[in-house]
């Protein structure tokens, strides 16, 4: 390795000198005089100029070790031990060295005990100094690169105030709960209602999307989507009308979801419209109606394919990251992470936007997935939509990456639980990616999010260059 202060070519005092032997060489600037891992053949003493030492790993992060000037010397490490080069060292500017074999260095140190036993102490020296020098940057990198439970309050805070901020004073502002009135909407327990049914004496309307509609309904029942309530809601009337049931006739309004929401809002609906007895389906068993009426069944059509702008051409991408992690330098390589960090802050900001400035349009597609309770969907579709945001802007920024990649991934674990769980139920959904528009569940979908999750881990373990860590901002050519 190399030594700084060292006695270069100087006297020792008795025995045969080092400048009784070997030769003096010429390097220009820019000069690599040793390389990494080469067989040692030289042992060096710098007469004029200036040396750099440094480390290089195999995915090209280089580490600079010190730097050399006149008297210092270098290479008696691996000639010592007969290992490859530890280090390679370059010429920064023009310099002359001492340049002696591997032969003559054993020969000078048989014959010059104590400049042997000076290399020997300045060996032992730079031994201890290494150590300490890489306890130093292993505690740094260790602070610097852990994530502590303030980068997940920070990101889910900030996005949590954002949301009830721009909520309140958003035109489409949404409730933060959804609660209804006891006295707005009345219940009817499933065996009033089936007795309503025989008797044909109540008008039952389903207000599912016309996709679950098609899937199954009580038979006769009318559809009116709730999404739709304002487009359709003429033809209701006409078909009403075409059925002679007058509007003092009940009413009874389903869904059978487990948000209950497009029953309940479909009921208050229609109480505006002047229909005075609205029930819908009431206790734990609303959700029962399949086994207690007859029912239709049909196919199950999925939702048609709607363009997902630049975000769905770019989601193809993270497919092939399963091919290029079966690569071990490229799996490693702090370069695919930073494009990793690209691609996901891309994407996830796209598809937050649309959904933040229509949280009533995204609750109900959260509601589509049947997973949420109804006091949790508003909040969900809030907050959801600012943390894509923000943690999207936080990757592509390289702050707080990899607690930004672990939040990524428990979005993307999820979402794929939420697609496997449609596509289990058959369910005639689209991903709701962006607001209205979206592309069908399908286990394409599935292996896109699962594409997203493994970038994700590989940022979280790889991550290390353009990084705004609590220590500034870093390129990650670490100097030690």
């Amino acid at each position: 390795m190399a030594q700084t202060n060292g006695p270069g070519a100087e006297d020792k005092g008795g025995g045969l000198k080092l400048e009784q032997v070997g030769r003096e060489v010429s390097v220009p600037s820019g000069t690599c005089i040793v390389r990494q891992g080469e067989p040692p053949n030289h042992f060096y003493v710098i007469k004029s100029g200036r040396l750099r030492v440094f480390r290089e790993t195999a995915d090209g992060i280089r580490t600079d070790l010190t730097e050399l000037g006149p008297g210092d010397y270098f290479g008696e490490v691996a000639l010592v031990t007969g290992q490859p080069r530890t280090a390679s060292v370059e010429a920064v500017e023009d310099s002359h060295l001492f340049q002696v074999s591997k032969e003559e260095f054993d020969f000078v140190l048989d014959n010059n005990p104590q400049l042997a036993r000076h290399i020997i102490q300045q060996l032992a020296h730079w031994l201890v100094t290494g150590d300490r020098r890489l306890e130093r940057e292993v505690v740094r990198e260790a602070k610097l690169r852990k994530v502590s439970w303030f980068d997940y309050a920070l990101m889910i805070g900030l996005s949590i105030v954002f949301a009830l901020v721009f909520n309140l004073y958003n035109d489409n502002q949404i409730p933060l709960i959804q609660t209804w009135d006891k006295d707005e909407v009345t219940e009817i327990s499933l065996t009033e209602a089936r007795k309503l049914y025989q008797e044909n004496a109540a008008i039952f309307v389903d207000a599912r999307k016309n996709g679950f509609y098609e899937q199954r309904h009580i038979r006769e029942a009318l559809n009116l989507p709730v999404v739709f309530f304002d487009l359709m809601y003429p033809m209701f009337e006409f078909m009403l009308a075409q059925k002679e049931n007058p509007k003092e006739q009940p009413v009874i309004a389903y869904g059978g979801v487990i948000s209950r929401r497009f029953d309940l809002e479909l009921a208050r609906a229609l109480k505006d419209k002047g229909f005075e007895k609205v029930r819908v389906f009431g206790g734990d068993s609303y959700r029962d109606w399949p086994r207690v009426f007859p029912v239709v069944e049909g196919q199950v059509k999925k939702p048609g394919h709607m363009p997902l702008g630049v975000a769905g051409l770019i989601e193809w991408l993270p497919v092939s990251i399963f091919l290029l992690i079966l690569i071990p330098p490229v799996r490693r390589s702090p370069y695919l992470s930073a494009f990793c960090r690209v691609l996901l802050g891309v994407i996830f900001i796209q598809f937050a936007l649309s959904k933040i400035m229509r949280p009533a349009v995204f609750a109900l597609n959260v509601v589509d997935y049947g997973m949420m309770p109804a006091w949790g969907v508003n909040l969900w579709a809030l907050i959801l939509p600012w943390a894509e945001l923000l943690v999207g802007l936080f990757l592509i920024l390289g702050i707080r990456t990899r607690a930004a990649a672990t939040l990524i991934g428990g979005m993307n674990i999820i979402f794929i639980v939420g697609l496997v769980n449609a596509l289990y139920y058959n369910l005639p959904i689209s991903c709701g990616c962006v607001g209205e528009a979206g592309e069908p569940v399908t286990w394409w979908k599935v292996l896109k999010n699962t594409g997203m999750l493994v970038m994700a881990a590989q940022i979280f373990f790889y991550d290390r260059l353009f990084v705004l860590d609590r220590g500034g901002f870093v390129w990650r050519e670490r100097k030690i």
